[in-house]
Parts: C-alpha cells; sequence; structure tokens
C-alpha cells in the first residue's frame, strides 16, 4: 500500500467538483493566473503566480508568493503554512478543501485547472461555470469560511443557510461582499447582527448562494463582518465555557418562575425584572427573550443562569 498525499478539493468557484493531487515532486507546484503555472486558476482576483505548494521535511507546504489579493487559510491570511486534512484554502474566487488519498489514486482525479489536460476553460464554459449557484456542506465548510470567501470575492447576492438538526432556514444578503442584512424565516424582529451570529453558530447544513437582491430592509448590519465573525466566535467560546460549568436552557426550553419568591423582585436589576415580566406573559418561552430583545444571546444567556442561582426561576 502507497503513501497517502494530499488532494485539493475545489469546493467552490468555477473549478467546483475538481480535485488537484499534490504528488511530491522537486520542483512543487506553482498555482495562479499566469498559463506557464502548474495550476492555472482563470481569475482576476488570483495573481499571475499566487502561491506555491512544496515538499520538505515529509510535509507538504503553501507559501503565498506576495500575491495582490493574498492567500486565506481556515479564515486566517496566511504567507507560509503546513498543509493539515481538512485545511480549507481561499485563493481567489476559489475555495479549496484539503484531502487525503492513496498515491496510487491520486493520478485518477479529476484535475481542475492545470496547465497540462484540461487548461482555461474556453469564454463560453467559463461563463456557465462562473454563473453556477454556490452549494456546499456546513460540516465541510464552516459559515465563517464562506463569509470570509464571499468578502474576499466582493460577492453580490442571498445566502442561503439552512440548519439540518432542527430544520431551520436563514438568509444573509451580500452587497459587494459586505453582508448588511441577515435574518431567519419564522423570527420577526431578530436583530439582524444577532441573526447572522446564530447562524455562524449553526454546524450542521448547507448553503447556497443565488444572484437575487434586495434592495430594502429594515435595519442595515452597521459593523464589519471582521468584527461580527470575530465577536461570533468569542461569544460561542464563551456560551460553551459556560455550559461547561453550569446548566443553561436551550432554545426551546421553557422558564419557571419560582413561587413563592426567595427574593423581593424590587432588588432585581432592570434586566432581570425585563425577563420575569416577559417569562410570565409569554408563558415561559426563552425563545421569546432570545429573540426579542437587543442584549446578545450570551449576555442574556448569563442573566437567566444568574436568575437560577438567585433562586427565582429554573429551566429543564
Amino acid at each position: 500500500m502507497g503513501e497517502d498525499v494530499h488532494v485539493l478539493r475545489f469546493v467552490t468557484g468555477k473549478y467546483q467538483g475538481d480535485e488537484f493531487p499534490l504528488i511530491p515532486s522537486d520542483g512543487g507546484y506553482v498555482v495562479g493566473r499566469s498559463s506557464e503555472v502548474d495550476l492555472v486558476l482563470a481569475d482576476d482576483s488570483v495573481s499571475r503566480k499566487h502561491a506555491r505548494f512544496y515538499f520538505e521535511r515529509g510535509r507538504t507546504w503553501l507559501r503565498d508568493l506576495g500575491s495582490r489579493n493574498g492567500t486565506t487559510i481556515n479564515g486566517t491570511a496566511q504567507r507560509h503554512h503546513c498543509l493539515r486534512v481538512g485545511d480549507r484554502i481561499a485563493i481567489g474566487s476559489s475555495l479549496l478543501a484539503v484531502a487525503e488519498v492513496e498515491a496510487s489514486q491520486a493520478t485518477k482525479l479529476k484535475r481542475g485547472g492545470e496547465k497540462t489536460g484540461r487548461s482555461r476553460a474556453a469564454p463560453a464554459q467559463a461563463e456557465d461555470s462562473s454563473s453556477r449557484s454556490m452549494s456546499g456542506s456546513l460540516e465541510d465548510i464552516p459559515l465563517v469560511d464562506v463569509l470570509q470567501w464571499l468578502g474576499t470575492s466582493r460577492k453580490t447576492g442571498t445566502l442561503n443557510v439552512r440548519r439540518s438538526d432542527q430544520a431551520q432556514v436563514g438568509k444573509i444578503y451580500l452587497r459587494d461582499g459586505y453582508a448588511f442584512y441577515a435574518a431567519i424565516d419564522g423570527i420577526k424582529g431578530l436583530d439582524p447582527e444577532k441573526a447572522m451570529m446564530r447562524m455562524l453558530a449553526w454546524s450542521k447544513g448547507s448553503f447556497s448562494l443565488d444572484n437575487s437582491v434586495i434592495e430594502a430592509v429594515p435595519k442595515e448590519i452597521q459593523t464589519s463582518l471582521e468584527h461580527v465573525l470575530m465577536e461570533s466566535a468569542r461569544q460561542e467560546d464563551e456560551i460553551q465555557h459556560l455550559s461547561e460549568k453550569t446548566k443553561v436552557p436551550t432554545y426551546e426550553d421553557e422558564i419557571r418562575v419560582v413561587s413563592p419568591s426567595p427574593i423581593r423582585w424590587r432588588d432585581l436589576d432592570p434586566l432581570h425584572l425585563d425577563i420575569l415580566q416577559d417569562i410570565d406573559e409569554r408563558a415561559g418561552q426563552w425563545a421569546y427573550i432570545l429573540d426579542s430583545y437587543t442584549q446578545t444571546d450570551l449576555e442574556l444567556l448569563r442573566a437567566i443562569v444568574a436568575m437560577r442561582k438567585l433562586g427565582i426561576v429554573d429551566f429543564g
């Protein structure tokens, strides 16, 4: 049985579905827009000689060759990186995933964009390919990587996100790569930034991009995509840390008001009082609190955990 070799799998872009095996060689492989490189990507956002894959110390490495738009690996712009299975690499409008196959199988793969075999697509083929809807699985490509790729590619359209484990559907609207609005079907009045952060936590499901454009929205997202992505990652980590320390309610849980209360309500802070009133009026619907309040999901979870610790509510 031969050794395994890394394979680049095109998951988005005009070469979607193709694969390029990185069979170890002395010269490695240069990727770029020039017809003289090993892996040709006919894309104006790719430099003529964009990046190089090479082999050293028994490992496969990637080095950006000073490209104009850079090379993004796992959501971060990087100049030099040692490849690992599961890495996601954004080069221009192409998003590639790193996998492994047996060396004996590598030469049988359908190779995309290379200068030998299939080279640059003819104009008509490129048009058909580029107009094809971008789609994929959240298990293969996390939404954070999809959004960063769409931002780099300056895409305009609607990103439809389906959560398979809870049958939810969300939409993120983009203008020249800028995510200006987000909504989740069936939830009225949800803050768009909050909606996008919630979708970023979905790990099971699918996504697809279509060319539909929405012009008028009730409220545009004012913060940059980079800030939303970083803040979402921070909040997700904090929620995970909180759930490891104590019990937290799920979106579907009902909150019960403890009666008689062990403390006077007048001694509570305003947020706790508001939550108590709405829980009483909404039959304990925790989902209503999460969806209608301006506070983040993390702030509301911290508040309800503190209220449970005080003994004034219970859940689960």
